[in-house]
């Protein structure tokens, strides 16, 4: 356990996930490595005041104590999480866990489709073309996990499991909307 111990905790760390479909053979070996000790790894992380947490394929920290982003920050980043996706699934109802696309896909669709191209240059303000927007949205998506590269010569890549998180997240909104509103 403790030669891995180090790995996990750097990957995991950044705020990356682990995901059990991922294509990158150490991750793969991290993840497979948790999910055999994982009563080991949760009470090691938990002295260190971090909670491992498993979702259904994959594993990310979350911290005991309050991080150091405000409330705002967060809010922001996880409403800047809300419009990535409903971009996504704007861009294809299909997009979760699975699923298959490149940059130059979702490119092409944008130059079709006048409400991806509105959704796409809210995603990102800094990025000035539809190129430069998809290759950042794709390295969002890559840097934490929710995406892999499968095929560098198409530039075709996956979505894996941990990409469930952010749908779950979104879908807890929804609930509670609905459920305030019911009382109203």
């Amino acid at each position: 356990m403790r030669s891995k111990t180090q790995q996990i905790f750097e990957r995991l760390n950044k705020g990356s996930f682990l995901s059990v479909d991922s294509i990158d053979a150490d991750e793969k070996h991290l993840y497979d490595e948790i999910e055999e000790n994982y009563a080991e790894y949760e009470a090691y992380f938990q002295e260190l005041g971090i909670q491992l947490v498993g979702g259904d394929g994959y594993y990310y920290f979350a911290r005991n104590q309050e991080a150091k982003q405000t409330i705002e920050q967060k809010l922001q980043s996880f409403a800047q999480w809300i419009d990535i996706l409903d971009f996504l699934k704007t861009y294809d109802i299909a997009f979760s866990t699975g699923f298959h696309f490149s940059a130059t896909h979702i490119i092409e669709r944008i130059k079709l489709d006048l409400e991806l191209r509105d959704k796409a240059r809210k995603l990102f303000r800094k990025q000035n073309t539809n190129q430069e927007i998809i290759e950042k949205l794709i390295d969002e998506l890559t840097n934490i996990g929710f995406a892999e590269l499968i095929d560098e010569e198409d530039g075709t890549y996956k979505v894996t499991s941990a990409f469930r998180y952010a749908e779950e997240m979104v879908n807890l909104i929804t609930i509670f909307n609905e459920e305030d509103t019911s009382e109203l």
